[in-house]
């Protein structure tokens, strides 16, 4: 309860400061002002290791029949309460009636400007007017993912093995933790280990394996060629995908 007034707070002070809150009265819109397009960094999602900032940019396409005059309140929203800040928006004409309107922002993790419960889908809100007096809000107007950065080892292969016989394959699999600002690991997720014989240019997957509550995981296989293996995480809706180096065994 203590957090949520906290945050409840800080969106009142953003208010106050000319910043949008969902949950104020949104501006009424009128006329044929439309948002059709919405990038945020570049159509990537924004992967946050344990600690640092990234700065971002976005980009708002708007049209209207006698053209756009300016894009603002603009607004990047997250679960939990998730709110950054953007920066003034500048709009630049493509024809007539479509403009394309760019920002930035940024997020920091020292400054707790994000949580761990925050990770996942973003959206963006944004109020577009057109040179006539139309204007469109757009509450979700576009979305983009804000991911949690990860690391993902390979360990205990051997460099050698007979024909034939069964080898283990343990690795690791960590994720940042951003109220700690430390790596942790990351329990219960699914990873694949894949083969690719030497020459190969596809992989195999060869196991499918659960990392236990240390986020470490063991695979045990067939070594019939000579190849490498290597561990892939396909990644969550609130975290990065990743492959972890590649180890070769050579089968004698």
């Amino acid at each position: 309860m203590r957090r949520r007034s906290v945050l409840l707070l800080v969106s009142g002070a953003l208010a106050v400061a000319g910043v949008l809150v969902p949950s104020l009265a949104i501006k009424q819109s009128h006329g044929d002002t439309r948002i059709t397009s919405v990038v945020v960094n570049g159509g990537r999602p924004i992967v946050l290791g344990p600690s640092g900032d990234v700065a971002f940019g976005f980009s708002i396409t708007a049209e209207d029949d006698s053209g756009i005059g300016s894009v603002d309140g603009v607004g990047l929203w997250g679960s939990d309460y998730g709110a950054l800040r953007s920066s003034a928006v500048t709009c630049t004409a493509k024809s007539a009636t479509v403009s394309v309107c760019t920002g930035t922002s940024s997020v920091d993790v020292t400054r707790q400007q994000i949580y761990d419960d925050m990770a996942g889908s973003w959206y963006v809100q944004a109020t577009a007017h057109g040179r006539d007096g139309d204007r469109r809000t757009e509450t979700k107007a576009g979305t983009f993912g804000i991911l949690k950065a990860g690391r993902l080892s390979s360990f205990g292969a051997p460099r050698a093995a007979p024909r034939g016989a069964t080898i283990s394959i343990s690795g690791l699999l960590e994720r940042a933790q951003w109220k700690t600002q430390q790596w942790a690991p990351s329990p219960d997720q699914t990873v694949r280990l894949e083969f690719c014989a030497k020459g190969c240019t596809t992989p195999q997957t060869v196991a499918t394996v659960d990392s236990d509550g240390q986020g470490q995981f063991t695979a045990r296989v067939r070594a019939e060629h000579t190849g490498t293996y290597t561990w892939v995480y396909p990644g969550t809706a609130w975290a990065e995908p990743l492959s972890s180096y590649a180890v070769q065994v050579t089968v004698r």
